[in-house]
């Protein structure tokens, strides 16, 4: 583990783009931000509990390096979008892609069977046929057995894609925002609601893991929690769980909700 922040976040095992707002772009495997449940397409909320969700992925690395805490806390949402894009007549999607972790879209024609379907040069492509994606040869040997029949794409997009229609009032516009702010309680709360449900009859079990995610909240030892759960949760009903952490403690810091 790091000793500081100042290499946040290449050392810590994750890749940030974005102008405002900034999205996580790759995560490595077996790093410290892969086993705290971070994944590619995931918009930056908060670092620390400061709203960071509009800025450049250049000031959000800024405010996380100065941070006392080692990683610093960081609150985000999974901002991948489904696109279900139907060939053309050649049984082609009328796309390509370059790189890995991520992979970009180099080229899309906006007439062309992906690009009617949504897709836009510059989006990054994190899933095929709903299955991850980290390099460039998985994924075209994907795309190509899916040609003649619909390519399902999971998508990050960076650009803008929506404009506001006049018929919107500046109401739904300001509710659309609150949503976003108040999608992380939302996930606490339901994270609770599991707990209750799955460890509602055994409540040392459910002691143990509060106690647990109150310590990591405090120290932010990723490692250290990793190891601890599957010996808490030890059956698969209840490690059904750890899936669901990613969104509380380990995006949320210090903040609890309980009901």
């Amino acid at each position: 583990m790091p000793t500081s922040n100042q290499c946040w976040p290449e050392e810590f095992g994750f890749q940030l783009g974005g102008s405002g707002p900034s999205y996580i772009l790759s995560v490595e495997e077996g790093s410290s931000a892969y086993l705290a449940g971070l994944q590619p397409g995931d918009q930056v909320l908060e670092i620390e509990g400061q709203n960071v969700s509009t800025l450049g992925f250049q000031a959000v690395i800024a405010i996380a390096q100065t941070q006392r805490n080692i990683p610093p806390s960081i609150g985000v949402v999974s901002r991948i979008q489904q696109m279900d894009i139907t060939p053309g007549p050649d049984g082609r999607f009328g796309f390509t892609i370059v790189g890995d972790c991520p992979l970009l879209v180099e080229d899309c024609s906006p007439c062309s069977p992906a690009g009617r379907g949504g897709l836009r040069a510059g989006d990054y492509v994190m899933e095929v046929n709903r299955i991850p994606v980290r390099h460039h040869e998985m994924a075209a040997a994907l795309i190509k057995a899916s040609q003649g029949r619909t390519l399902r794409l999971g998508v990050l997009c960076l650009g803008p894609r929506r404009k506001i229609r006049s018929s919107e009032s500046m109401d739904e516009i300001q509710l659309e925002g609150d949503g976003m702010r108040t999608d992380r309680k939302h996930k606490a709360l339901e994270f609770n609601r599991k707990i209750d449900q799955i460890l509602g009859e055994e409540p040392e079990v459910k002691e143990k893991l509060f106690a647990v995610l109150k310590q990591y909240a405090a120290e932010k030892k990723v490692d250290w929690l990793a190891s601890v759960l599957p010996d808490i949760l030890t059956t698969d009903e209840q490690q059904t769980l750890i899936g669901h952490i990613r969104y509380l403690p380990l995006s949320l810091g210090s903040q609890w909700y309980h009901p």
